[in-house]
């Protein structure tokens, strides 16, 4: 069976809704599927872009070639990778199944002829910021529906339509327990980014409010880009760390990991955090429904609130036995969500 992958043209930096795709790409391609994945950075269905898009997305591929920009994540050689500017339907490949992974390349795939496959969309988050109506219609394509997480399924039955729930999975070979819960000192840990729907200004506003109080805090912040200014007093930094770095000097030191996005698909870095030991206090984002339980494996508080989020963290500093409560349940739940399990049913979901 061959089995076709669409990504929005492609990312030099670490996403987290790439690097699923990937992943299954992986996974089908071990079960015996021929796997394309076609990063189409330009589609028909989308607007001409502008000289300046063309030439950077030419500069992206010229340093792509020579080796200066190097793939983050590594596929199975078996999986054919296409790199295409503008992508037409005629550079689509006569498949069995044809995976849409975003608004923009549902829409496309709708117009792809039936020679290229049953077409599916593989929904990862609520895109609305590519404008609500737009997105909406792309989830009434007649395209058949997989979703990685409750709120969207629940997104999909509200819109009458249909969607085959596969939740997301921790890589557990790669984020693990290697520091007693019990022991941990002080140290609160976070995801850095410039998109403000990570939330990532309220977050440091908690931590400000945090550090104002209790200056013995050591707060650890990570993400792809470059260091932000005036973070409070010895926060340490780190860009783009290796995942043993993310396990070991991250995760694992942490007594608590803040997850403070106004509007999440799945948690990512939520799930590998708890299965590392730490407490999760995060806003109530959608993306931690499916594992964090407010007062049972998380802390929740309303987004754009880092009031409430700063109360939360306190809560766990001035209470070990709650803290240590809701890092031990957490740790139990994420454990289920494994790569397998939800391999078994992506596979199942396109057959």
């Amino acid at each position: 069976m061959k089995i076709t992958f669409i990504l929005p043209g492609f990312s030099r930096f670490p996403v987290g809704g790439f690097q699923v795709v990937y992943q299954y790409a992986n996974y089908l391609s071990s079960k015996g599927y021929d796997v394309e994945v076609i990063h189409a950075m330009f589609l028909p269905t989308q607007k001409t872009p502008t000289l300046v898009e063309k030439s950077k997305y030419v500069v992206k591929q010229l340093l792509l070639s020579c080796g200066i920009i190097k793939p983050w994540f590594k596929l199975d050689p078996k999986v054919k990778v296409t790199n295409k500017g503008r992508v037409t339907k005629e550079m689509v490949r006569d498949a069995d199944r044809v995976v849409a992974t975003a608004w923009e390349t549902a829409e496309f795939v709708n117009t792809l002829p039936n020679r290229c496959g049953l077409k599916y969309y593989f929904i990862q988050h609520y895109e609305v910021w590519g404008g609500k109506e737009r997105v909406d219609a792309t989830w009434k394509l007649p395209l058949k529906k997989v979703v990685i997480a409750s709120w969207l399924k629940n997104i999909a039955t509200s819109l009458g339509e249909n969607a085959e729930l596969v939740p997301n999975f921790v890589e557990h070979e790669n984020f693990y327990l290697t520091n007693a819960i019990e022991q941990r000192s002080p140290i609160i840990s976070m995801l850095y980014s410039e998109y403000p729907i990570k939330g990532s200004s309220d977050g440091l506003k908690a931590l400000e409010l945090i550090k104002a109080k209790y200056p013995n805090v050591l707060i650890k912040l990570f993400g792809v880009f470059d260091e932000p200014e005036n973070l409070p007093e010895d926060t340490q930094y780190f860009k783009t760390p290796s995942r043993s770095v993310l396990r070991d000097q991250i995760y694992n030191e942490s007594a608590i990991y803040v997850f403070p996005s106004l509007s999440e698909g799945w948690g990512l870095t939520a799930t590998e955090a708890m299965a590392c030991g730490a407490a999760l206090c995060s806003t109530d984002n959608g993306g931690v429904d499916d594992f964090g339980v407010d007062g049972l494996s998380a802390l929740i508080s309303p987004i754009n609130d880092p009031v409430s989020l700063f109360k939360n963290i306190e809560r766990l500093l001035l209470d070990s036995s709650l803290r240590v409560k809701i890092a031990q349940n957490g740790l139990e739940k994420v454990a289920e969500l494994t790569f397998e399990h939800s391999g078994q049913l992506f596979e199942k979901a396109i057959l």
